[in-house]
């Protein structure tokens, strides 16, 4: 994969130029000054902290459990 077409029509040229593409495609600048009305409404909302004091905190056991499936699940997908 060394050419992409872009918006323009236009293509990339060389794995360099693609890999740039790609990533301002996947993930463009985060600036305040460009972003739109919902965006500035996200950004003040994910200033707020969260409410959780009804959580309950994950048990040893859980947490265990857990990385034991994450350590089988990797091994698994290098298996494949």
């Amino acid at each position: 994969m060394t050419t992409r077409k872009k918006g323009n029509g236009t293509y990339t040229t060389d794995m360099r130029s693609t890999i740039l593409h790609m990533l301002e495609h996947f993930a463009p600048d985060d600036r305040e000054k460009s972003d739109n009305e919902l965006l500035r409404e996200i950004r003040k909302e994910i200033q707020k902290p969260l409410d959780t004091a009804d959580d309950k905190a994950f048990t040893k056991e859980e947490l265990i459990a857990f990385f034991k499936n994450l350590a089988r699940r990797r091994l698994l997908e290098r298996m494949d």
